[in-house]
């Protein structure tokens, strides 16, 4: 972990002194991700302004050292990843079968259980008090393991479900005058891309040119209707045209010329520059955000933890009151007998015995075995169906 913020940090150093020593880039990564926000949150033509004040797209293909109708040389790939960065997602490892079986035991009524198995004893069958301590064990053993096999499988599943859907994520871009089809990881910062109607767009980027363009925002802005793309010209003559009715404008009324990543072309074509890639990106903040998002427990392991947690205080409560009692009755006819030998104290302790089996048979050992199989069959049937589960909301 130290080692990766000191690389990030020696990265961050190295593009800082190449832009301020006059590098081939005349742009900071700061001032596109300024643009690309403006438009985010737009409620007139804020991204216009912003491009507007760095003299337009003209402009930006010099500071970006890239050209409309060729693409990106090829020479300076290192150079340029270094200041804006890169467009590949950080591998998520999948989890160890072990980390599973770990993570199933976390549940409550699981260590609830393997306590119970632990304090369980009877001393008048001292020979076979170990085989109730032993069965809860292995019903523990048993739940904890289908659960993490379940779950290890369908890890399985989904990773190469996910492998095979990302290597179709491509996009046509133009390299030395040429164009080539590139996995979107592999986009960069002035690269010129194609746009065609469906495509999913893998980067934050500025059209350069359009024919009848709309994209469907509603994941990243929560608009439901087409959003009108436009080249920078044209949106900026709209917006000086309707400059002097912005309080009566809505939001959309005027075309944008930026492209948000993670949204995808409902109709028209086009080219566009790419501008904002990786974690700085729309997407990106969006999935950094999802990456360090607590694991929320489902509905049914809420009702199995409420349910456990009320079972195990009715038990410890009634535990409590019968050892009351029996202390209680205990006290009474010592004092009738007016006598206490040692024989006395072993009764005390079978009295605290009787209590510990009171919490033991209200714990329902079985409930989770029971769940646990339960619904590792009904995902079985899924797979079989072709119906692919990773997490069940309601489970």
């Amino acid at each position: 972990m130290l080692q990766v913020v000191l690389s990030d940090e020696q990265n961050l150093s190295i593009s800082q002194e190449l832009f301020h020593q006059g590098g081939n880039f005349r742009i900071s990564k700061q001032s596109l991700i300024k643009i690309v926000s403006a438009a985010q949150e737009r409620l007139f033509a804020e991204e216009i302004d912003e491009l507007e004040n760095i003299n337009g797209l003209q402009n930006l293909e010099m500071t970006l050292c890239t050209s409309f109708q060729k693409g990106l040389k090829g020479d300076d790939f290192q150079e340029r990843e270094i200041l804006f960065g890169n467009n590949r997602k950080p591998v998520v490892p999948p989890k160890t079968y072990i980390k599973l079986l770990l993570q199933a035991l976390e549940d409550f009524i699981m260590r609830v259980l393997l306590v119970i198995g632990v304090s369980t004893a009877d001393d008048g069958h001292r020979s076979l008090a170990w085989i109730e301590g032993f069965a809860i064990f292995v019903a523990v053993f048993v739940c904890c393991n289908v659960t993490a096999v379940n779950d290890y499988q369908k890890e399985r599943q989904f990773q190469s479900l996910n492998q095979m859907a990302d290597s179709r994520k491509t996009v046509t871009v133009w390299r030395d005058g040429q164009k080539i089809d590139l996995h979107q990881s592999l986009v960069m910062v002035g690269d010129i891309i194609q746009i065609f109607e469906g495509m999913e767009i893998p980067a934050d980027c500025f059209v350069v040119e359009a024919a009848e363009l709309t994209s469907d925002e509603s994941a990243m802005t929560g608009e439901t209707d087409p959003i009108k793309k436009d080249t920078y010209e044209n949106c900026k003559k709209q917006r000086d045209k309707l400059k002097n009715q912005q309080n009566s404008c809505g939001r959309h009324d005027i075309p944008s010329p930026v492209m948000l990543s993670g949204t995808k072309v409902l109709s028209g074509e086009g080219k566009m520059i790419v501008a904002v890639v990786g974690d700085s990106s729309c997407v990106g903040k969006i999935s950094s955000l999802l990456a360090t998002e607590e694991v929320q427990t489902t509905p049914l392991q809420e009702k199995l933890e409420a349910i456990a947690q009320d079972v195990g205080k009715f038990g410890l409560a009634s535990a409590a009151l019968i050892l009351l009692i029996l202390l209680l009755r205990f006290a009474v006819e010592r004092i009738k007998e007016n006598s206490f030998e040692k024989d006395h104290v072993k009764e005390m302790l079978n009295f605290i015995i009787i209590s510990i089996t009171v919490i033991v048979v209200a714990i329902p050992e079985g409930l989770p075995l029971a769940v646990t199989l339960s619904l590792a069959y009904s995902t079985k049937r899924m797979l079989k169906d072709n119906n692919f589960s990773q997490k069940n909301g309601s489970m």
